[in-house]
Formats: structure tokens, sequence, C-alpha cells
């Protein structure tokens, strides 16, 4: 699953890469509901990132220059929203990965020199969010990925060693999250891609061997999420509600991603009708709002990036 993925999931791609290739247990059950397409008019590729509980849906598209932009989804109205400070060459651009129920959005942004910066966006005033332990050199920085009710931000930053690392912003206040069993080489670390309003984050860690390990849970009380259907070292986590339902991603032994839902250690796969099957291609759950709205991204039989958003999944 080599796929171009948003800042929120970045490293994710990476995981990817290094999915282990054996036999998959049959999925438990399958997720039915009203899958909508979300294509911004116009892009190469549609992201849908994030959802609030108003069901207003969050992302990025890519244009055909191959800069990102982040857009707002309010029920079939497309705004595109691009940080001021954000570089507009291939590769660069912004990205946004979080929506609260006040309408503020936190995400990305890289700029011309190629350093990734967050922000939060709050009725069009941005502020930039730079963790001070984050490197400054092209491909370092920090990712601003997921914003609670409560204004918290949290992410993950790449120090000058390439190695990733959570933070928790708390109106300019971060702390480091780091798992315990992460590796510390370059390439290696923590990554965490949401928070809800409980202060319950999702993640996940490569260790000193590469393998990718995701978790959720309280700082300092993570717990390992593994869908019974996936290779070892296949799951991938991307978002938690305020009930505890987690979403995400696995891929099989022929290289198809399917999303999840994880009730409680109960999964459901999830496979957008309109996705591919072959190899690099598929279907990733990145999050689900207090409602049950599932928003994500499929890959179609030609390989080109669709949004998607579904409803009824409970």
């Amino acid at each position: 699953m080599s796929v171009r993925m948003p800042h929120r999931m970045l490293l994710i791609a990476g995981a990817a890469s290094a999915l282990a290739v054996m036999p998959a247990a049959a999925s438990a059950a399958a997720a039915h509901g009203n899958y909508i397409t979300i294509d911004v008019p116009g892009a190469a590729a549609t992201f849908a990132i994030s959802v609030n509980d108003f069901g207003v849906v969050v992302g990025s598209y890519t244009d055909a220059q191959g800069v990102s932009h982040g857009f707002i989804d309010q029920h079939g109205t497309f705004t595109t929203l691009n940080d001021p400070h954000a570089g507009t060459a291939s590769g660069q651009g912004t990205t946004v990965n979080a929506i609260n129920d006040f309408g503020v959005l936190g995400g990305t942004y890289t700029d011309a020199t190629g350093v990734t910066h967050g922000f939060i966006d709050r009725r069009g005033v941005f502020t930039a969010v730079n963790d001070p332990h984050a490197g400054t050199a092209s491909g370092q920085g920090t990712l601003g990925n997921g914003l609670n009710n409560r204004g918290v931000l949290d992410g993950t930053y790449i120090d000058a060693t390439g190695v990733s690392h959570g933070f928790i912003d708390r109106r300019g206040v971060f702390t480091t999250v780091n798992h315990a069993h992460a590796g510390t080489a370059p390439g290696q670390g923590t990554t965490l891609g949401f928070i809800n309003d409980r202060g319950a984050v999702i993640g996940f860690y490569f260790t000193s061997r590469g393998q990718a390990v995701s978790f959720a849970g309280r700082p300092g009380r993570f717990t390992t999420i593994t869908d019974p259907a996936a290779p070892p070292f296949s799951t991938l986590a991307s978002a938690i509600n305020d009930a505890g339902v987690i979403v995400g991603v696995y891929g099989d032994a022929q290289g198809v991603a399917h999303g999840f839902i994880d009730q409680h250690g109960t999964f459901t796969t999830l496979n957008d009708p309109h996705a591919g099957t072959a190899s690099g291609q598929g279907t990733v759950a990145f999050a689900i709002s207090n409602r049950g709205i599932i928003v994500g991204i499929y890959f179609d039989s030609h390989g080109t990036t669709h949004g998607f958003e579904l409803n009824s999944a409970r």
C-alpha cells in the first residue's frame, strides 16, 4: 500500500510498506450503510480526513500541479483553505486534518523550504504551531493532526535526527508523548493522529525493527490495537471518538487496504463499494464523529483517490 497520504497520516505510508505478507484471517463482519463519495471539483485526488458532530467534513485535495489545498465540505458546498505561509510548489501546500464542533480547524502546512508546520485556524485567523523540539530542515517539523472541543491539539514532530515524537499542545504548553516501546533511530518513533474530548489519543509507533504498532488511550495507559483480520504489524488506527470507538486501516496479504471499526474489541471491516481490489487500492477510514459518521478515502481501480462519508455504520 504505497500511496499518497495526507499529512495527518503521513507516516502510515511508511508503515504500510513494512506490512508483513502473511495470510489474513476472515473478517468477523462487514459494515453496511450509505457510502457517499466526496470529490472536490477539479481535484486530482481528494482526502476526507475529519468530520465533526454537525457533519462538516474537512480534508485536503491535490491539484494538477501536485500542490495540496485544504477544504471544508458543508453538506456538498466546498470551500478551499490555504495557510498564508504554505508553499505553492509540488509536494507543498495545506492540509486540514481536524475540525471541532466550534468550527475551529487544525492542520499542517509545508513551506517553500519543505519544512512542515502545524496550524490552528479560528475563523480565518491562522496561528502557526511549532513544537520547540522539532527539526527545522526539509522533511522535519511539526504536524498538527487532532483537535478536540477543548482546543487541545495533538500531532507529531520530527526532530533534527529524523525521529518522530508525538506531542500534545495545550494552548502553547507542549508535552512530548513517546510510546515506551518505540524505536529511537531515524525513521522510527511515535506519531499521534487524533485526540478526543476525554484526552484519549490514537497513534502508532515503529519498533527498533521497523514494525508498526497501533495504540489508543491516555498517555501512560496505552492499549495496543490489532485487527484480528489483519496480518501482524499491519493495523494502523487513525481516530477515536468520545465513546471510545476507533477507526483505521489494515493492509491484507495482497496489499489491499481495508478500513475497520473497533467497538471495544469487536472489529468490523469497511470497504467502500467503489474501491479497487488490487494491490495499492482499497479503503482507509480516517475519522469517526460522536454520531457515528465515518470519513476516509478509497483508491479506485484506476488508482485515483476519492474521499468518502459513511452513515449508519453502527
